[in-house]
């Protein structure tokens, strides 16, 4: 039998005279699954919103317009089936400044604060048996002349099998010092897309800044999980959709974050439909302007979702590091007044 999906828990508070409503959503594909089922069945404003959204990027298309970004799309088929970041390269480019502020960073910490991991040998067994070491120390244990026929036999019989060998070696099992029974954590949680007013390529950054920063944290032995959050807010609704694109357990998958927090061909059109099937479900006629993106989506989120570091928007290269910095130094006072 084929297992029914649930309907994802609709969560509704007050904050600040307003009606603030999220959904989490345990992973992308979760998500992407909602948005399309539910924009098979949409109230009729919200269908012809959703129709406006797509004679909108058909002309955007037709004009070659930069709003999703570079380069610009050919079809509109470019925009719904968009699901890798098209912009790696930048990587490169962010990288070097984003490692300088790790190092400072790094120099700058106690020692006890960020001890990453040490590969240490020992002789108890703890670990994984290491065959280099072992390798190392080898020799062939030598066969005596004064030796009984029993011991020759026996002798023998471990060169058949192929444990006529010894090591000098002692400590031949591996295991990680510095590694914590209770391993720290960090929850990051990211605020994607911006305002009609801002250029497509304005919007590459972040992804790729959070990224990096959690392979670091990552590397220094902290576990970090990431949400990325689709959200707006309209007359006196603020809706948001709360994505886990990674969970402590899990390796990062780049280009599924890049793509969710960080891709203008994928905020202006799927995320565009995201939020217009969030709004249905929550029984809401979402505005033909879609809304705005603002303070009170982050400052919303936080008070009900506590325990998080919210990275904040970065629209240029300089404020994407100045926000690794500012996470660092949260990170850090946390981690002392625990």
């Amino acid at each position: 039998m084929l297992a029914v999906s649930k309907n994802p828990i609709l969560h509704t508070h007050s904050f600040e005279s307003r009606r603030f409503q999220y959904v989490q959503f345990a992973s992308p594909g979760v998500y992407h699954a909602f948005v399309e089922k539910q924009c098979k069945q949409l109230f009729m404003d919200n269908a012809q919103t959703l129709e406006m959204i797509i004679k909108n990027a058909q002309t955007r298309i037709v004009k070659s317009s930069d709003w999703y970004g570079n380069p610009p799309p050919n079809a509109l088929r470019d925009l719904q089936e968009h699901r890798y970041f098209g912009k790696m390269e930048l990587l490169e480019v962010i990288a070097p400044k984003i490692q300088k502020e790790l190092d400072r960073y790094t120099d700058l910490v106690e020692d006890d604060l960020l001890k990453r991991p040490q590969l240490s040998a020992n002789s108890k067994g703890l670990g994984v048996f290491s065959f280099d070491r072992v390798m190392m120390g080898l020799y062939k244990i030598p066969f005596t002349k004064r030796s009984s026929e029993l011991e020759r036999f026996h002798h023998q019989l471990k060169i058949e099998l192929g444990k006529d060998k010894a090591t000098t070696v002692k400590n031949t099992h591996l295991y990680f010092e510095n590694k914590s029974s209770s391993k720290p954590t960090l929850t990051l949680t990211v605020l994607a897309g911006a305002n009609a007013n801002t250029k497509g390529d304005a919007l590459y950054y972040v992804g790729i800044a959070v990224a990096l920063l959690t392979e670091y944290l990552e590397s220094c032995h902290i576990a970090v999980a990431i949400d990325v959050l689709l959200g707006t807010s309209f007359g006196v609704h603020t809706i948001v959709s709360a994505i886990r694109v990674k969970h402590f357990e899990d390796s990062l998958d780049i280009n599924q974050l890049l793509v969710l927090a960080s891709d203008p061909r994928y905020f202006r059109f799927n995320g565009f439909k995201g939020l217009i099937a969030l709004a249905d479900y929550c029984g809401i006629n979402i505005p033909n302007g879609l809304g705005r993106i603002d303070d009170t989506i982050t400052d919303a989120y936080l008070k009900y979702v506590p325990n998080t570091l919210l990275f904040n928007q970065s629209y240029s290269i300089d404020s994407a590091v100045k926000e690794v910095s500012r996470i660092l130094l949260e990170y850090t006072q946390k981690v002392k007044t625990r």
